[in-house]
């Protein structure tokens, strides 16, 4: 039995087998999705983390470093660097808290919008070319439908 079997509890059942099967596609496929999806934002000149800070700061409009932790679920400290390195890059501007002088705000400049803007073109175009098939609606309702069951046992 393979050391993954064991973290799943044990048994070889080919239901079993399957299951472990399917985890391991999965995790394979959001692997190879992640890389196409990081070289396409990288062709950009962003990492992963930049660019969602980048793009929710263009969305939602200027925010404060405990917020962007909050929303994007991360830790402040990683959210100062990434907010550092994109302020170093014209992307974003920081600016004191009009109604709390003792916290910043971030916001996009034109050149933060353009970057977000170019980005998302990088990654519609990356994802066209994940395309799963003529029916990707049908392979995402089955993966949905697994994922509703194992969350159900839970």
């Amino acid at each position: 039995m393979t050391a993954l079997a064991e973290s799943f509890g044990g048994g070889t059942s080919p239901a079993h087998s399957t299951e472990l099967e399917i985890v391991s596609t999965v995790l394979r496929i959001a692997s190879a999705a992640r890389v196409r999806l990081a070289e396409a934002l990288d062709a950009q000149g962003l990492s992963w983390a930049r660019y969602e800070v980048l793009e929710l700061v263009c969305r939602r409009g200027p925010m404060s470093y405990s917020t962007l932790a909050r929303e994007l679920v991360r830790h402040r400290t990683s959210i100062t660097a990434t907010t550092a390195g994109l302020v170093e890059a014209g992307l974003l501007v920081r600016s004191s808290n009009p109604r709390n002088r003792q916290q910043y705000l971030v916001d996009a400049t034109d050149s933060g919008q353009r970057a977000v803007q170019r980005a998302e073109r990088a990654l519609e175009r990356a994802r066209s070319r994940m395309a799963v098939d003529s029916d990707s609606a049908r392979t995402l309702a089955v993966l949905r439908g697994i994922e509703k069951q194992w969350n159900a046992r839970y």
